[in-house]
C-alpha cells in the first residue's frame, strides 16, 4: 500500500514538472546583484523585531504522576540560533487538557540558558499535558511561536480500592471514555490547500490535503474530488499523519467538493476552495541540489495582454537565498532555479510578488543540513555494575572535523519507560529547523528528521504544503522600517516587568494617563517603614511599563491610574505573565487509553516509579517532592475561594457579601458598609465618603482609618470606590489590639477589604482606576540527586534512581570540542539511553545518543 502510494506521489510530481517545463519560454528570472527593496525590508524586520525561539530539553518523553519533570531551557535568536538572547526572563508552564495552567515557572536566563523542574503530584490524573516555554517579547507575534510539547503523564501507581464506590482509577477511565466520545462525536476536519495559496482556472497545480481529528492528530482516510456535475476529477488518500497531495486542473465556473470515507466507515463532504478566474500560480519542485520554481499568470478578463512584472524572493530565517525579477505573459511559464548548496538549513520561504510589491503566492520548502554538526557520545563501557562509575566522552566537531564549542544538556533515562505515542516526540533539531517557523500543531516533529526515505521526504513536503508560515506577514514587513516592533505591546524583558494599557470601558485607549505604583513591604522590613511609591505615565499609545523588579521574592503591588485630567474613569489592562491558550488554537489532546494504563509495561514502570518515590520519601525528605498523602479526605472551602486573612483572632467585626441579599446592587463598598458594621460610621459627602471607627483615639490629627486591599495598604479609601461590590468577598474591621499591629498607622482603626480572588491576581477584573497584582519571584531550580560512591564503600541506604539515572542541565563544551561526564549507576538494573541536546556557539543544533546497561537483577 505504501509503495503504491509513493509511486502515485512521484508520478504526480513528475507529470507536473514535465507539463511545466514544456511551456517554458526562453527568458526567465534574472538574479539581482544587489538587494532589492524586498530584501532590505526583510533585513529591517529581523533587525527591528529581533525574533526569538525557545526550546525545552526534557529528561523523559513521558512521566508517571509523582515524578519530577527536569528540563533545560534554551532561548536563541531565531535568525542565527546563537545561544544568547536579548530577553532575560523566560516563562514555562504546564497546561492541563482543559486549558488550565497548572504549574508556572518564572526563570532568569543566563547566556540564553536556564535549568528548571516541575514536580508532578502523585495525585495528578492521567492525561496528555502541554509544556510551554516563551518570553514576553515572543507574545507580540502570538502564541504560535511558543515552544509547545505534549507530554503524557500516567497515573501508574493508583491505589486499588475495595470500596463499592467507583475507584479513582475507574473514575479516570470513565472520564477518558467520555472525552473520547466527545472527540469521536466531533466531525473530523479535512482541508485543502492549493500550492502557493490559490488555484486558477485552466492552470494545472498541486493541492495539499490535511485531515485531522479534534485532537489535532492526523487521520488516514480516502476521498474523491467531484465537480459541480458530480463527476470525479481526482482521488486522494492520506497516510496516518493525515497529509497528502494530488495534481489538479480546476475549470472556470466549477465548484468542487470532496467526498471522504472516514475511519469509522461513515462518509463526509468537504468543499474545496473557490476557483479563481485570474491570478498567479506558484509551483516548486526539488531536483537534486536545487529547487525549481515555476510561475504562471492569468490576467483578468478583458485586461491587456501586456507582460506583467514580477519578483521572486527566497530566504531562510531572513537570510536571502535568491532574489530575481522578470516579466511574464499569459500562456508563459517562467522558471527559477534556487541552489541550496550554500543555503542555511531550515525552511526556505519562497514568495512571488507582482509589480506593486504585493505578495501573490508563497511556498515553504525544506533545506536539509548539508554540513551538520558532528556530535559523538561514547560510554567507556557497554555494561556497568550497580553503583559503578560511568564515564561518557562528548566530542563535538564541524562537518569538516574542526572542534566546535557548544552548550549542551544530558539526560540518562531508562529505555523501558512509559508509552510515548500520545505525546510529541521532538528534539532541538526538529524544533529549530522546522516547527519554530510553522503555525499550528505539528504531530511528532522528530519523524521528519529520521534517515531520508521517499516516504519521509514526501511527508515533509505535504506538511509544508498544508502548514502555514508563522513568523510574519508581508504587509507588516513592507511597512515603514521599525513600525512592526514599535507597535508591540509586550516588552523585551531584561528583568521582571509590570506593564499594560490604559483604556476606557469601550476599550478606547487613554494616552498619557498618570500612574502610581505602591510597592508592598519586603520581607524583613519594619512595619513602620515608608512604602516604595513610583510615579509614571502612559505613552501616546496608552501603554505603560514598570521595570526593575528583582524577582527575589513574590511582591504585591497596587496600581492607581488617572486620566491626564485626574479622572479615575480608566481601566488598567495588565499584561498577564502566563496567558491561557486561546480556545480557537487549542486542540484537546487525545485521552490516554485505560487499556494501555493496565498493560504490563505501564504496570511494571509504575511499580519502579512508586518504589523510587517511596525511597525518596524515606531517605531524602523533601518538602518540595511530588508526593501527596493518599486516602485523606479534606473538607472545607477551596483556598482559592476563601482569601487568606492576616488578622485571624484580631478582627472586631466581619461583613461578608454572601450574607447580604442583593449585595451586588450597591454602588460601592462604602454604601455596602453603611449601618452594617458595629462601631463604624460612614458619611457620604457627595462624591467622597468619610469613615470613622468609633472608640479609637486620634493622635495624628486625622480621622480616616487605615485601608487595606487584600493585605496591601492603600493611601486612602478612594481606591476602593472603583472595585465592584460583586468582586468583594468580605470586609474586616480592626481596632484596639488588632489595629495596634499597624502601629501609628492603625491609630484610627483598620478597614481591610478582601476580594474574591484574595491575595492573587485582581488584574483580570476590570475596575476603574485600580488594580492589585502579585509579582512572581524567579524560580530556584532543584538539584538532581546524583550520589558519589567511594570504591569499596558498603551501601548504607538504597539508591532510589530507577527512571532517570542522571540529569546534567548545563554541559559546556570548550573550544577543544571535548568534554567528559561522570556519574554513578544506581541499584536498579536495566538498559538506559543517554541523550544529548543543545546548540553549538555557531548556532547549529546538536543531538546524540548512546546506550548503556546496568547489570544485575531488576
Amino acid at each position: 500500500m505504501i509503495d503504491s502510494y509513493l509511486r502515485r506521489a512521484v508520478g504526480v510530481a513528475g507529470l507536473l514538472v514535465a507539463a511545466l517545463a514544456a511551456g517554458l519560454t526562453a527568458s526567465g528570472f534574472r538574479p539581482l546583484p544587489d538587494p532589492t527593496l524586498l530584501a532590505r525590508r526583510l533585513a529591517d524586520f529581523y533587525r527591528s523585531a529581533q525574533p526569538e525561539v525557545s526550546y525545552l530539553h526534557l529528561d523523559q518523553d513521558a512521566y508517571a504522576a509523582g515524578e519530577t519533570m527536569w528540563f533545560k531551557a534554551y532561548l536563541l535568536d531565531s535568525h542565527a540560533h546563537q545561544p544568547d538572547s536579548l530577553s532575560k526572563v523566560l516563562y514555562v508552564d504546564l497546561v492541563a487538557p482543559d486549558r488550565r495552567i497548572l504549574f508556572k515557572r518564572t526563570l532568569a536566563l543566563t547566556d540564553g540558558q536556564v535549568a528548571g523542574d516541575i514536580i508532578l503530584p502523585d495525585t495528578l490524573s492521567s492525561g496528555v499535558y502541554t509544556v510551554r516555554a516563551y518570553t514576553s517579547w515572543m507574545r507580540n507575534a502570538g502564541g504560535g511561536l511558543f515552544f509547545t510539547r505534549r507530554v503524557p503523564v500516567w497515573q501508574a501507581s493508583a491505589p486499588v480500592s475495595t470500596s463499592t464506590e467507583p475507584s479513582a482509577l475507574r473514575q479516570a477511565q470513565l472520564a477518558r471514555q467520555a472525552s473520547r466520545a466527545l472527540i469521536a462525536a466531533t466531525k473530523p476536519d479535512v482541508q485543502f490547500f492549493p500550492e502557493g495559496g490559490d488555484y486558477v482556472a485552466g492552470l494545472q497545480t498541486t493541492v495539499g490535503v490535511k485531515a485531522v481529528e479534534a485532537s489535532g492528530r492526523g487521520l488516514a482516510l480516502a476521498g474523491v474530488v467531484m465537480d459541480g456535475n458530480k463527476q470525479e476529477v481526482a482521488r486522494f488518500q492520506t497516510p496516518v499523519l493525515g497529509m497528502s497531495s494530488f495534481g489538479f486542473t480546476p475549470q472556470a465556473g466549477q465548484e468542487y467538493e470532496a467526498r471522504v470515507t472516514l475511519p469509522d466507515g461513515s462518509t463526509g463532504t468537504y468543499p474545496l476552495p473557490a476557483v479563481k478566474a485570474s491570478g498567479w500560480v506558484l509551483n516548486v519542485r526539488e531536483v537534486g541540489n536545487e529547487f525549481r520554481v515555476f510561475v504562471r499568470y492569468q490576467p483578468p478578463a478583458g485586461a491587456p495582454a501586456a507582460p506583467a512584472p514580477l519578483q521572486l524572493l527566497a530566504h531562510v530565517r531572513g537570510r536571502p537565498v535568491y532574489a530575481g525579477q522578470g516579466q511574464i505573459s499569459p500562456g508563459q511559464t517562467f522558471q527559477a532555479n534556487i541552489a541550496t548548496t550554500n543555503a542555511p538549513a531550515g525552511l526556505l520561504h519562497i514568495t512571488l510578488f507582482d509589480g506593486t510589491n504585493m505578495a501573490q503566492a508563497e511556498r515553504l520548502v525544506f533545506v536539509a543540513e548539508t554540513k551538520p554538526l558532528q556530535v559523538h557520545l561514547r560510554p567507556d563501557k557497554a555494561t556497568y555494575a550497580p553503583r559503578e562509575r560511568v564515564s561518557l566522552e562528548v566530542v563535538v566537531s564541524t562537518a569538516d572535523g574542526r572542534p566546535a564549542p557548544a552548550e549542551l544538556s544530558v539526560a540518562v533515562a531508562g529505555i523501558n519507560g512509559l508509552p510515548t505515542e500520545a505525546g510529541d516526540l521532538t528534539n532541538v533539531r526538529a524544533h529549530l529547523l522546522l516547527t519554530s517557523e510553522l503555525s499550528g500543531y505539528v504531530e511528532n516533529p522528530a519523524f521528519y528528521f529520521q534517515p531520508g526515505t521517499p516516504a519521509r521526504q514526501r511527508a515533509l513536503d505535504d506538511l509544508l504544503l498544508t502548514q502555514g508560515w508563522s513568523r510574519f506577514v508581508w504587509q507588516q514587513v513592507l511597512g515603514e522600517p521599525g513600525a512592526v516592533a514599535a507597535g508591540y505591546r509586550f516588552p523585551l524583558e531584561r528583568t521582571l516587568t509590570l506593564g499594560g494599557r490604559l483604556v476606557r470601558g469601550s476599550d478606547k485607549p487613554v494616552p498619557n494617563g498618570e500612574l502610581t505604583l505602591f510597592l508592598d513591604q519586603q520581607k524583613g522590613e519594619k512595619k513602620d517603614q515608608r512604602k516604595d511609591i513610583l510615579i509614571s505615565q502612559a505613552d501616546a499609545n496608552a501603554n505603560f511599563l514598570f521595570v526593575g523588579f528583582p524577582g527575589l521574592d513574590s511582591t504585591r503591588v497596587l496600581l492607581q491610574a488617572r486620566t491626564p485630567k485626574g479622572s479615575s474613569n480608566v481601566l488598567l489592562q495588565l499584561n498577564e505573565w502566563w496567558p491561557r491558550p486561546a480556545p480557537a488554537s487549542w486542540h484537546p489532546p487525545t485521552p490516554l487509553s485505560p487499556a494501555v494504563l493496565a498493560s504490563p509495561p505501564v504496570v511494571a514502570y509504575g511499580a519502579r516509579s512508586s518504589r523510587q518515590q517511596q525511597l525518596e520519601r524515606i531517605y531524602r525528605p523533601d518538602s518540595t517532592s511530588g508526593i501527596v498523602l493518599r486516602n485523606v479526605d479534606i473538607t472545607g472551602k477551596n483556598p482559592d475561594d476563601e482569601p487568606f486573612s492576616l488578622h485571624k483572632g484580631l478582627t472586631t467585626s466581619v461583613l461578608r457579601t454572601s450574607d447580604i441579599p442583593g449585595a451586588n446592587g450597591y454602588r460601592n463598598v462604602f454604601e455596602l458598609m453603611q449601618g452594617r458594621l458595629p462601631g463604624v460610621g460612614v458619611l457620604n459627602n457627595g462624591t467622597t465618603y468619610n469613615v470613622v471607627v468609633r472608640g479609637m483615639s486620634t493622635i495624628t490629627g486625622k480621622r480616616q482609618p487605615l485601608y487595606l486591599l487584600n493585605g496591601l495598604e492603600l493611601p486612602d479609601g478612594e481606591a476602593l470606590l472603583s472595585i465592584p461590590v460583586s468582586e468583594i468577598e468580605r470586609i474586616e474591621v480592626l481596632k484596639y489590639a488588632g489595629a495596634a499591629m499597624y502601629g501609628v498607622r492603625g491609630a484610627n482603626g483598620v478597614i481591610a477589604v478582601y476580594t474574591k480572588r484574595g491575595s492573587g491576581d485582581y488584574s483580570d477584573v476590570p475596575a476603574a482606576g485600580v488594580a492589585v497584582r502579585q509579582l512572581p519571584a524567579y524560580y530556584r531550580a532543584r538539584e538532581f540527586y546524583a550520589p558519589h560512591y567511594d570504591a569499596g564503600r558498603k551501601a548504607d541506604k538504597p539508591d532510589p534512581r530507577a527512571t532517570t539515572l542522571y540529569w546534567q542541565p548545563r554541559l559546556t563544551v570548550p573550544a577543544s570540542g571535548r568534554a567528559r561526564i561522570s556519574f554513578y549507576a544506581a541499584d536498579q538494573a536495566g538498559a538506559f539511553r543517554a541523550s544529548i541536546e543543545g546548540v553549538s556557539l555557531a548556532g547549529q543544533p546538536a543531538t546524540a545518543e548512546a546506550l548503556l546497561t546496568v547489570a544485575g537483577q531488576p
